[in-house]
């Protein structure tokens, strides 16, 4: 395993010096989960312990794919390194990287890295050997460039209409995916003014155009409905959008389907149709592939927790990892250890899912921090202490997240806890008038 390496942070906002783990190298075979976060700009993201300050840290890097024979060195030209700096620092990372993979399976190339100058640089090499063409990479850029243009104009309602009314063309479902993935992205670094921001544009832009998101399809779809909604999907990217959205559709009573149509299509419309055929398969493929890569590593988490003497600090060096997928695995592991009376092992994971969940805690804002200890407390007692003696802790903004909290519990099925968390509101909202 690759350990991530401590360095000095002086926080730009605030001065604040302290100490944050970055990571100086990514193993595509050994943690896929790095590449995606590199790709999405959640890599070496930190947060000031004092300001609550989010920022991305330039360091150098070391990119390696062992499935492409790929390993791409990037030094930020702001380090202004000289020469033989520079070398020193590309033998011991190279050496790092061989150094954690198994002798047999290290390779010539090892020894002779591609050096990248720009962090898009190395983004747009990785995306070149997947597959992704200029051109892609090119209408990713377009898209990224009008997200910006539109958060610039959001406070100006002339200038953001005029602007949709200008790239209607192009605000369409991908366009989408690219602002909820940058939304994710701030909301995981914990940049909450824009996170909120970035939903704001997006509830003005579905009120505004005529783009209607993609949905699952129930699952008792049939075959041919759900063929019918394939065939009306004209762009690529539309298709990758659908088969990412209603994937467990596409199953062999799917492409019997299709086989079908194929067979009863004249010569041009059944060439059309066995290309689509293949497009399909590919995406199916390529996507079942991610979810086992995502998978497994998950699970290689868990097992590296549970060989390690201190499983906490093993999971507190890897908490971008734990994510829904490793909950769901770690729950499977603990209640089958239950079940099967392995005693020592479910005591054991019990342990893990607790250090767990206080890295989940310790990891939310201190809003969300604070709103999970009232929960916590008994109602009405505990609570109204808790809230008296963290007075100087919270304001009227804090009323607000406890609203929005509780619509979106609510919205999930849950009324009790909705209806919790409406009272601690109002508990609030009184001792804030007192």
């Amino acid at each position: 395993m690759i350990p991530t390496l401590p360095i000095q942070i002086s926080c730009p906002n605030c001065k604040t010096k302290y100490t944050a783990q970055v990571q100086s190298i990514i193993d595509v075979g050994e943690n896929p989960a790095l590449k995606a976060a590199l790709l999405r700009g959640q890599l070496n993201v930190v947060v000031c312990p004092s300001c609550h300050t989010a920022g991305m840290v330039s360091a150098p890097l070391l990119y390696h794919d062992p499935e492409k024979q790929l390993l791409l060195l990037f030094i930020p030209p702001e380090l202004n390194l000289p020469l033989t700096e520079r070398e020193r620092l590309t033998g011991n990372l190279v050496n790092a990287l061989m150094s954690a993979v198994p002798s047999e399976k290290r390779k010539g190339y090892f020894l002779n890295p591609r050096t990248v100058l720009t962090m898009q640089g190395l983004l747009d090499e990785i995306l070149k050997a997947d597959g992704i063409t200029p051109e892609m990479i090119e209408k990713q850029r377009s898209r990224t460039r009008l997200l910006q243009d539109l958060l610039q104009a959001i406070e100006d309602d002339k200038q953001l209409q005029a602007l949709i009314d200008q790239r209607r063309a192009d605000i369409d479902y991908t366009f989408f995916l690219t602002l909820a993935a940058s939304a994710e992205s701030a909301a995981m670094a914990g940049q909450q003014q824009v996170t909120e921001k970035l939903l704001k544009l997006r509830d003005i832009l579905l009120a505004r155009t005529t783009v209607v998101l993609p949905e699952p399809l129930p699952l008792d779809t049939p075959p041919a409905q759900v063929l019918d909604r394939v065939l009306a999907v004209k762009e690529h990217e539309g298709r990758l959008t659908f088969v990412m959205y209603n994937r467990p559709l596409l199953d062999y009573a799917f492409f019997q389907e299709l086989t079908n149509h194929i067979e009863k299509a004249t010569p041009a419309e059944a060439e059309t149709l066995r290309n689509l055929r293949t497009e399909l398969l590919e995406m199916t493929e390529q996507l079942d592939k991610e979810a086992q890569e995502v998978q497994q590593a998950k699970i290689q988490l868990l097992q590296d927790a549970l060989a390690s003497p201190d499983p906490a600090e093993v999971l507190r060096n890897r908490k971008e990892e734990i994510d829904s997928i490793f909950l769901a695995i770690l729950g499977t592991a603990l209640r089958g250890a239950e079940k099967d009376g392995r005693t020592e092992e479910a005591k054991q994971l019990q342990r893990i899912n607790e250090s767990t969940m206080q890295i989940l805690q310790d990891s939310l804002p201190p809003e969300l921090r604070f709103v999970n200890n009232l929960l916590a407390q008994e109602y009405p007692e505990g609570t109204r202490k808790m809230l008296e003696e963290h007075r100087q802790e919270w304001n009227a903004d804090f009323l607000e997240i406890l609203g929005a909290l509780a619509s979106d519990v609510e919205a999930q099925g849950r009324p009790e806890a909705a209806q919790r968390l409406k009272d601690i509101r109002a508990q609030a909202e009184a001792l804030l008038k007192n």
